[in-house]
């Protein structure tokens, strides 16, 4: 055999190889197609324009194929549900439409085409059709225009082809033309009418002596479009033979709309004359209309030669005509033009005088200042008020002291008033402020209105002067201005003169007036504040209680609360109204106090108050239940308990759910408290929050079957559908039934684990049947409550719990001292804030027993006064804690000390307990939530799947390396470099093969890298591998290699770019790594789907050793490169066992 011969054969073998190889690729690519269109349809319709041209480029790069598998499941309508199909082709023609996408508008418009000839439904024809509108080109017109014969396609095939906007396409619909008739032939009028084709009117103007008038009309329009100087007649005829009326064939609509193209092809002549037609045809008064409209076509295309015409059209007793003509007339200008109106004007009636001193105004001309000037003077009160309002629009600022001047005259108040207001400002009141001493009653009183109007605080002495005029419009006017000229300042005079007016509504005005000028002064706060020291003295204390509520502060609160209590008639009542208008939740305590007293006037009305006062607080969701709950005691109907249910509805915490389960039993309030425990169970608008867990099952099961109204079938269906898709976790559970001691013991060996681990069973046995009867005379159950009589140790958890969440509400009494000890240690620390001799005042909730070098107090005092609730959310995670009291954040994820042995940590489990330390306590709602923290962040079928957590949110367990840059705040790990510390952060266990989920956010220019198979020493971009974790937007890296980009296996394998969020959103990646294969996923979309064994022998693209590939297990790690940037929703699955 020859060397060519060998030579030959090995070509045709290599050739053949390749061959399978593509068929066996192109296999595997329709499998991976037919997922990615699943894929696209599954995000129909998307969340946003973002959202959208991310789905709408995967259409793209799915090519020409996947397009078509696309079209393919278009259905007629009817005969399925293709609504995200429909969706996904009309986006994606829209997404092609954009200015810059010329190859993706190539793609739609060639693929629609394919598809439009695959189509046999005309319905389905039609919908393609219309998506083509967006991008149509030639090549669309060449293969569309076969469907403008056909009586069911014409018209929208018509409007495909126009929507290229290229007068050559009137081609095809002239050789389309002698082909139809009927509706098809009226398609193709209207569109060589659209297209203004001369060409095509010998062939429609026949059409205008067909007897349908649907094909009249068409025609008609038509050529009043295209505008042939040869139709002139035929349309003017057309006009005439109706008499210009409206009628089916719009013949008189046509013959305007003839002449202004006319106008607009330069034919002025042919334009003119036809105006002249209209204007001949049309003086009557029900044509006048048409008459206008043709005055606007001649002015528009010849300028001042419509004056005339409008100098006579302003004489016709038609209002309307006379606005129209005018408005013309405002658009021609021009000195010698305003020169004829004003003449026009001199020798007109005084409404038309006014009228065309308006348009002279609108048109700006400063020729017709004079004359406008003048026109003040007028004896017509119509035309002296339009030459006020066109003076100002004229002259602007300038006009302010003639029309002041013209106000003082007491000439056209109103108009003038109104006009000045709009062009003062405080700084320029000078301008008027002279008048007040120079003119009198009615016209003294909008001066002093103007200067109230823009805040003219400088000329407060002049406004108080007012107050005591004896013209009732300057007083009136001086007592409503007070309060937009008061200042601080002023507070002693306007104390004086509340004191000694007497009408009542002179009195509402002053206080009025203090309350602006005291609001948010500090000093006022105090009990020798201006007000408070005169209110000591005053005997007309109940003027003064109105404006408490404006200084607020503890001083006025309790001085209005104590005249309340000690009052009656008159002052109790403003004292009252006072409390109930505080503008802080302060005023509270004292409405409480008055619900408590069950006074019969006041009760009822404090209680409104109270609910509203909280609703409106800035307090968290804990104090809101809290203080409803602490009210609805003295709920004295169905209405008031309503009431609070519906605000404890807008309550998202679990205690409002389990609070509000009790109230479905009662038939008059069954309806508001289903709709409240829905609102704080559901997800809100945007899918976020939710409760859930077995408690919150059922309640939510019982409210449903228990709404009613309007929109309850639609809201049972969203309950079943979120109860289905419910996760399976228990959630909170209770500690306690509220009726027994069930779930819990008494205290062994002071409660030492170390020593009671030493206990033998026997002796463990006998210790506990002797502190369990020792804990029954201790600790009892009351109306729900755990009771606590001050003697004997503490009540123990029979459970033994590891991780947890716990929520308990806890009440001491004055000097009480307790706490909540957690995994058998203590304590979170419960005790009377007034203790100071032992450091009470710091609050509850800190932990008390941790080391000293250690964090032992909380962040703030959040204690609600003794022998009120309580309520504490507290969780513990590995040695963390985190404390909330009453919804404040007190103890911030706080490592706790073993009280027991502080050498070492504390312990991984242990009883939670209820502390007894001498002084009576009380408990109630105790429910706990233990913590997997394998599946902290997990989704039900990510737990069913075997996904595990890999961050707990509260602190670095399970993580070793970098804790120093690397640290959790708010649920989030948080990579900030300028805290000093050095190296990368890496999982505690190693890992081979995986699927590792997370999120992660960046900064600009944002660098960062996910390590695999790495050890812990060493670049693990070399020594590992290192997946890029990079901003590509940032300028910086505008030239790296692609290897370089996020995603990429760094040196190794490029990722596809253009997927990542913008930056400050959050992204969502997966990174799945099966022997050499990895895939990764962002937001979504595959960016990276490689294999690493041709590296491996053959070298990497980026030339460099990297012996990281070679290993089959390793560290996950994020690799610090200086920025900063924050992760969360760590998760993997093992994939190697």
């Amino acid at each position: 055999m020859t060397i060519t011969m060998k030579k030959y054969i090995v070509q045709i073998t290599t050739i053949l190889l390749l061959a399978c190889l593509s068929m066996a690729g192109m296999a595997q690519d329709n499998r991976t197609l037919d997922t990615k269109v699943a894929d696209v349809l599954a995000q129909m319709p998307t969340k946003n324009l973002t959202h959208r041209d991310k789905a709408m480029n995967e259409i793209y790069l799915m090519g020409n194929e996947g397009y078509q598998k696309l079209a393919d499941q278009l259905v007629p309508l009817g005969t399925g549900d293709d609504t995200s199909v429909r969706f996904a082709l009309n986006s994606f023609s829209r997404y092609a439409s954009q200015f810059g996408k010329n190859e993706e508008s190539a793609f739609a418009e060639e693929n629609l085409l394919k598809a439009l000839s695959n189509a046999n439904d005309v319905e389905v024809k039609t919908y393609l059709l219309n998506q083509l509108n967006l991008v149509a080109g030639e090549k669309t017109v060449e293969q569309v225009k076969n469907y403008l014969t056909d009586d069911q396609l014409a018209e929208p095939a018509a409007q495909t082809i126009l929507s290229t906007e290229d007068p050559k396409t009137a081609e095809v619909f002239l050789a389309a033309f002698p082909k139809t008739e009927g509706a098809t032939q009226i398609t193709i009028v209207r569109a060589l009418g659209q297209l203004k084709c001369k060409r095509a009117v010998p062939l429609i103007t026949p059409l205008l002596s067909t007897e349908s008038e649907s094909m009249q009309k068409t025609a008609l329009a038509a050529l009043a479009n295209i505008g042939s100087l040869d139709s002139y007649k035929t349309l003017l005829n057309a006009a005439s033979d109706v008499d210009f009326n409206y009628d089916a064939t719009n013949a008189a609509e046509a013959f305007l709309t003839y002449t202004k193209r006319l106008g607009e092809q330069n034919e002025l002549e042919l334009m003119e004359k036809a105006c002249k037609a209209i204007f001949k045809a049309n003086s009557a008064s029900g044509h006048l209309h048409n008459y206008s409209t043709a005055l606007r076509i001649y002015a528009n295309n010849l300028g001042y030669e419509a004056t005339p015409l409008l100098l006579e059209a302003v004489d016709s007793p038609d209002k309307a005509f006379r606005y129209s003509a005018l408005n013309i007339a405002e658009n021609l200008g021009g000195v010698a033009d305003t020169r004829k109106w004003i003449a026009k004007a001199e020798t007109a009636n005084a409404e038309i005088k006014a009228e065309i001193i308006d348009m002279l105004g609108r048109r700006g001309c400063e020729q017709a200042n004079d004359f406008v000037l003048a026109s003040l003077n007028s004896g017509a009160e119509v035309v002296r008020r339009e030459a006020v309002i066109a003076l100002a629009k004229l002259q602007g600022s300038k006009a302010i002291p003639t029309l002041t001047a013209h106000l003082a005259q007491g000439k056209d108040i109103e108009a003038t008033s109104k006009v000045l207001n709009t062009l003062l400002d405080k700084d320029h009141l000078y301008l008027i402020a002279g008048n007040l001493d120079q003119s009198a009653g009615k016209t003294k009183a909008v001066f002093i209105n103007l200067i109230g109007a823009k805040a003219g605080s400088q000329y407060f002495d002049e406004i108080l002067a007012a107050t005591s005029s004896s013209d009732a419009d300057e007083k009136a006017a001086a007592f409503a201005a007070l309060k937009q000229v008061s200042s601080y300042e002023n507070t002693d005079e306007l104390l004086k003169l509340l004191l000694t007016v007497s009408e009542p509504s002179e009195i509402t005005e002053t206080q009025l007036a203090l309350i602006a000028a005291v609001d948010g002064i500090a000093e006022e706060q105090e009990s020798n504040g201006k007000v408070l020291s005169t209110l000591k003295q005053s005997s007309k204390k109940a003027r003064l209680f109105p404006i408490l509520p404006a200084i607020g502060g503890e001083a006025a609160l309790k001085t209005v609360t104590g005249y309340f209590n000690s009052s009656t008639g008159e002052q109790k009542e403003a004292a009252f109204t006072a409390l109930t208008n505080w503008q802080d939740y302060a005023a509270s305590k004292p409405l409480f106090e008055i619900c408590k007293s069950g006074n019969s006037t006041f009760s009822q009305p404090a209680f409104e108050s109270f609910v509203r006062m909280v609703a409106g607080a800035n307090l968290p969701d804990d104090q809101k239940l809290l203080q409803y709950r602490k009210i609805m005691e003295y709920a004295s109907s169905a209405d008031d308990r309503k009431n609070v249910i519906a605000a404890i509805g807008r309550l998202r915490t679990f205690l409002s759910l389990v609070y509000l389960e009790q109230y479905l039993e009662e038939e008059a309030l069954t309806a508001t408290t289903s709709r409240a425990i829905m609102n704080i169970a559901m997800p809100n608008s945007e899918g976020e929050g939710g409760l859930t867990g077995d408690i919150v099952r059922r309640i939510l099961g019982k409210a449903e079957q228990t709404l009613s109204g309007e929109d309850s079938a639609y809201d049972k269906i969203n309950i079943q559908n979120y109860l289905k898709a419910m996760p399976k976790d228990k959630g909170y559970v209770s500690m306690f039934n509220g009726k027994n001691l069930d779930g819990w013991q008494g205290m062994l060996l002071d409660g030492n684990p170390i020593k009671i681990a030493k206990l033998s069973d026997t002796e463990r046995a006998k210790e506990q049947e002797a502190a369990n009867i020792k804990m029954m005379e201790n600790w009892s159950v009351k109306d729900g409550m755990i009771i606590f009589n001050g003697k004997g140790a503490n009540l123990v958890s029979k459970k033994i719990y590891k991780d947890f969440d716990m929520i308990v509400d806890w009440r001491i009494s004055k000097k009480g001292d307790s706490g909540i000890y957690l995994r058998g240690a203590p304590q979170v620390q419960v005790w009377d804030t007034s203790r100071v001799e032992v450091g009470a005042q710091v609050g509850s909730g800190g932990l008390y027993n941790n080391n000293a070098d250690n964090v032992r107090d909380p962040l703030l005092v959040a204690d609600n006064p003794i022998d009120e609730w309580n309520t504490f959310r507290i969780t513990m995670v590995g040695e963390n804690v985190t404390v909330y009291l009453n919804g404040e954040l007190v103890v911030d994820n706080v490592k706790m000390d073993n009280y027991w042995d502080r050498s070492i940590p504390i312990f991984s489990e242990g009883t939670i307990e209820l502390q007894a330390h001498g002084n009576e306590l009380a408990f109630r709602d105790v429910y706990v939530r233990e913590i997997n923290t394998k599946e902290i962040g997990l989704t039900q079928e990510e737990i069913d799947e075997g996904f595990v957590s890999l961050f707990n949110g509260k602190n670095l367990d399970g993580w070793q390396g970098n804790k120093t840059d690397y640290y959790v705040e708010n649920g989030e790990l948080v990579v900030n470099p300028k805290m000093g510390g050095h190296g990368n952060l890496f999982t505690e266990n190693e890992y081979s093969d995986f699927n590792f989920r997370f999120e992660f956010k960046l900064t600009p220019g944002a660098n960062n890298g996910l390590g695999i198979r790495a050890p812990l020493e060493g670049d693990a971009a070399y020594v590992g591998m290192e997946l890029q974790i990079l901003d590509n937007t940032a300028p910086i890296y505008a030239n790296l290699h692609e290897y370089q980009y996020h995603g990429s296996v760094y040196g190794t394998i490029p990722a596809k770019r253009g997927f990542l969020n913008p930056v400050g959103d959050w992204n969502t990646q997966e990174v799945v790594v099966k022997g050499t294969k990895i895939k990764i996923t962002l937001n979504g979309e595959v960016i990276l789907d490689g294999d690493i064994a041709d590296a491996r022998k053959n070298g990497t693209v980026d030339g460099k050793d990297h012996p990281g590939l070679q290993n089959e297990k390793g560290f996950i790690g994020f690799l610090g490169h200086g920025s900063e940037l924050w992760f969360r929703n760590i998760r993997i699955k093992d994939l190697s066992e």
